[in-house]
């Protein structure tokens, strides 16, 4: 399944609706040997007799990889912005990204003169425990899980206490991310460039994305 994301929207560019991916992934999955003995097995032993358990068990699944779906798309997103910067800057940076890598814990590759500098996404909210576990040997960049409108209405209501600390978490969102009017998050082509600078100048890229993952908690912040 991760592989099939990889191919589909990263290799192949081919951007498919989930509803699409997914029913062609499953049609993948109800071909691989010892797929139907696994589902009449597990779910028939669960449900006895009834005549819709293959049925619960595909939308079980379905709904458990629209999760890790939106997940990758995020990843795709960053990946996406960091290509577009380096081709318009025209950065001699060569990327990678790929199921392999991923499973790694990498979610894009960038080798340069210096040598490898391995990137992952990870959530974060205003919450210093939101913050997921990233491995020291990764950069890791910061994905704000924080609704722009509630930040906004935070940072005008006269209830709030730390009204200044919204505004500067306002303030950052607003440099480096878009939320979309779905509500969808995405990453600027300023985000990148500040990366893609700091690799160029030899400057300390983690230090930069780690000081903005405390921006984006509302703690402190020099960014901008």
């Amino acid at each position: 399944m991760l592989k099939s994301l990889y191919e589909n929207y990263w290799e192949k560019r081919r951007f498919i609706s989930f509803d699409q991916w997914f029913e062609e992934v499953w049609s993948r999955i109800v071909r691989l040997k010892g797929f139907k003995e696994f589902l009449w097995y597990y779910w028939h032993m669960k449900l006895g007799e009834r005549g819709d358990w293959d049925r619960w068990f595909k939308e079980g699944l379905k709904a458990r990889l629209y999760r890790t779906w939106t997940a990758i798309l995020t990843q795709f997103d960053f990946c996406y912005t960091m290509a577009c910067v380096l081709e318009e800057e025209r950065y001699e940076v060569p990327i990678s990204a790929s199921s392999e890598l991923n499973k790694k814990g990498v979610d894009l590759e960038l080798r340069t003169e210096r040598g490898t500098i391995d990137l992952q996404v990870y959530k974060i909210s205003e919450r210093k425990e939101a913050r997921g576990k990233v491995r020291e040997s990764l950069v890791s960049i910061p994905y704000p899980v924080i609704s722009r409108k509630e930040l906004e209405r935070k940072a005008r209501s006269p209830r709030t206490r730390k009204k200044e600390a919204y505004e500067t978490v306002l303030r950052i969102f607003d440099m480096y991310y878009e939320e979309l009017d779905n509500g969808f998050i995405v990453f600027k082509k300023e985000l990148a460039k500040e990366i893609l600078r700091g690799i160029s100048l030899g400057q300390g890229v983690r230090e930069f994305t780690e000081h903005l993952a405390k921006c984006l908690q509302g703690r402190e912040c020099v960014l901008g």
